[in-house]
């Protein structure tokens, strides 16, 4: 469907995916802050002062060793002087060091959860194992408050969707957290650098989607012009905007993502386009591939300072942090075009073989991954010597790359599998690669479907990957080392077009320093539960937050009670029912009326089925689905509503019983 319209003379396959972004899998269901502590109001009863505008707690912090480790943690409000109070956001950092040395222990990934505490002690080592215990066993039940690990999988569909899918939950088959329906079927995205917001383009309707991460709405749509046709979108160093490729037309469009508005269009040159920039965000370099040249485009300006030829169907483009050039590809050309952005020209061609549809650079910077379609192999490129170090053979029909810090994923559109390629060894001059078995169908076979948006998305961990199948409809999840995949995620009958990570777990900002963002939902008090796994530490340190009655009056989305109006019911299963709650206010009790992602959940436990709704609105806080369940059982009912901080596992599941018709007439 999304397929390269590029004529080339043999063997390469002409659905070419030319730009390669891992897919991501996208971290758990938390706030536009990283992660949300709290949901609902807490309606216990207040101990004595409790509840009132008392002065916030400057932080939190406190110090544990065991086994030769000092961690030290703090929660800190990310503006100085609000304090830890409700409504607000903090910054909680875990510092791990050797407590004889006080040398930073990087790599040591810690895990840990925020959750609220009634007791007034705080648990005992015992009893902050069982709490940590419980959380890694992911039920819908048992939930923190903030879980600071969670991260989620979204994949773009077939069907004009994007899937809501948490891996980590143990809820059987039934992982899907939402599914948000696009205007159209959507080609490429990328994410907002606060991962609030995700861009979409969608070449059928000329535009590109404005999706929220929070919500899981579309907010808008951005109009780019009648029989435009934006394919590629990518996101300007800075975080001010995104570009996007308007393949078959001469120019790319410029999205402000303060306003979501169209800044403008620059001028490029003739085919289709992938977008690079230098790493300040100043300059950016488009391929042309029907005219044989790269723009050069003064990003600030908005203006076409030089068209630079290069070979023969110029698609592929990346910037080397190592060399500090932009290097050019060129699909029915027969060398790799180096520019030097001091002077806007060519500065150096490297000899390649014709074919070459992806290209990448590891980590480092140092070694770029020229991927070759019709030779099935991939031509290494040292930015250090500007030269072709070695190749690899790799899986039929490769198309695209991506990286942890000791892997490249090479993707084949020929085969089920992919390859993996160990990048220690290329400096030994050891190009090998092996192949492991991702899926049942390679990708095409239905070659119509291939598109330009990634397909691998490493997860944050750095030693793992999702590999999304788009015939299989499935997602697979593959842990280095091993040969073949640990596990499969579904994607509920809807075939993948891309996937993408949404991480939003605790990450390692300095050698030994974990640090992730946290909105305060609520006052009270906290334990911060943290684990490491070697050696294997658990304790749970302490935290207070204090109210805040402006921040809970005038943040929308604290808190709501529900009470469902078929409570007590029982149905017939097959037949169509209607399911009504009423949600209203706790501290008021007057009804809310206006949400628009109040969501309901219907599933048979263990989780053998399950089905998401939206919610519509038929009377003054009176919120409604119709629900067909399939067979005779115990169902459970929950909802959700992201807008006022509630989750699933913020209310009580609602049982309901279904029987036979003939059980029913019974009675």
């Amino acid at each position: 469907m999304f397929r390269y319209h590029v004529t080339m003379n043999r063997d390469i396959h002409p659905n070419v995916r030319a730009l390669l972004r891992a897919a991501v899998l996208i971290a758990a269901c938390v706030s536009a802050a990283g992660a949300q502590i709290g949901g609902p109001k807490d309606t216990r009863p207040k101990t004595a002062g409790e509840g009132t505008a008392k002065a916030a707690p400057a932080s939190a912090s406190g110090r544990v060793e065991k086994e030769g480790v000092r961690i030290d943690f703090s929660a800190r409000p990310r503006e100085a002087g609000k304090g830890l109070r409700a409504g607000e956001d903090a910054l909680v950092t875990f510092s791990v060091t050797d407590a004889r040395t006080g040398q930073p222990l990087s790599g040591v990934r810690p895990s840990a959860w925020v959750s609220s505490r009634r007791a007034e002690e705080p648990p005992s080592d015992e009893q902050c194992k069982d709490k940590i215990r419980t959380f890694m066993g992911g039920l819908l039940s048992a939930r923190p408050d903030a879980d600071l690990n969670s991260y989620l999988l979204l994949t773009l569909n077939h069907d004009s969707t994007i899937s809501v899918i948490n891996p980590l939950v143990s809820f059987s088959r039934t992982q899907l957290e939402s599914l948000i329906t696009l205007p159209g079927t959507g080609a490429d995205w990328v994410l907002s650098p606060d991962k609030e917001t995700l861009y979409v383009t969608l070449p059928e309707q000329s535009s590109v989607a404005v999706v929220s991460t929070v919500t899981r709405k579309v907010l808008t749509t951005v109009p780019l012009g009648e029989k435009a046709r934006p394919m590629r979108i990518v996101l300007r160093p800075g975080g001010r905007q995104v570009w996007v490729g308007l393949d078959g037309s001469l120019s790319v469009a410029v999205i402000d993502l303060r306003t979501n508005k169209l800044a403008g269009t620059v001028a490029a040159g003739a085919g289709l386009h992938q977008i690079a920039f230098t790493p300040d965000g100043r300059v950016a370099y488009v391929t042309n591939s029907a005219a044989d040249t790269v723009s050069a485009i003064d990003a600030e300006k908005l203006v076409k300072v030089a068209d630079i030829p290069v070979g023969k169907t110029p698609v592929p483009v990346a910037y080397s942090k190592a060399s500090r050039l932009v290097y050019v590809a060129a699909i029915n050309g027969t060398a790799v075009s180096v520019i030097d952005p001091a002077r806007q020209q060519v500065v150096k061609s490297v000899p390649v073989k014709r074919g070459t549809v992806a290209l990448r650079f590891d980590p480092t910077g140092r070694f770029g991954f020229a991927v070759n379609q019709v030779e099935n192999n991939v031509a290494v490129i040292d930015a250090s010597s500007g030269e072709v170090t070695g190749t690899v053979e790799v899986v039929k029909g490769p198309d695209q790359v991506t990286f942890t810090d000791r892997y490249a994923y090479v993707r084949g559109t020929g085969s089920e599998k992919f390859s993996l390629v160990e990048l220690s060894g290329l400096t030994k001059g050891k190009f090998t690669a092996v192949d492991v078995t991702a899926g049942q169908k390679a990708p095409s076979a239905l070659p119509a479907e291939i598109g330009v948006s990634d397909m691998i998305a490493t997860t944050p961990e750095g030693n793992a990957a999702m590999i999304a199948n788009t015939p299989d409809g499935m997602v697979y999840y593959y842990v280095e080392g091993m040969m073949a995949p640990m596990g499969t995620l579904s994607n509920y009958k809807r075939r993948p077009y891309a996937a993408m990570i949404l991480d939003r777990s605790l990450s390692e900002t300095t050698p030994g320093v974990y640090t992730v963002p946290v909105r305060l939902k609520s006052a009270g008090r906290f334990d911060v539960s943290v684990l490491t796994g070697q050696p294997r530490i658990a304790h749970c340190f302490q935290m207070e937050v204090a109210s805040s009655p402006d921040a809970e009056k005038n943040t929308p989305g604290v808190a709501l009670a529900v009470s469902a109006l078929f409570d007590g019911k029982q149905f017939k299963a097959g037949e169509p029912v209607t399911l009504r709650f009423r949600v209203s206010d706790p501290a008021t009790g007057g009804p809310l009326k206006g949400l628009q992602d109040v969501q309901v959940l219907a599933f048979e436990p263990p989780g053998i089925w399950q089905q998401r709704q939206w919610a519509k609105e038929v009377g003054e806080g009176v919120y409604e689905v119709t629900q067909t369940f399939p067979r005779p059982g115990l169902y459970k009912v929950m909802l959700r509503a992201a807008s006022r901080g509630v989750t699933f596992a913020d209310l009580p599941a609602t049982s309901v019983p279904v029987v036979s018709g003939a059980e029913a007439s019974e009675k």
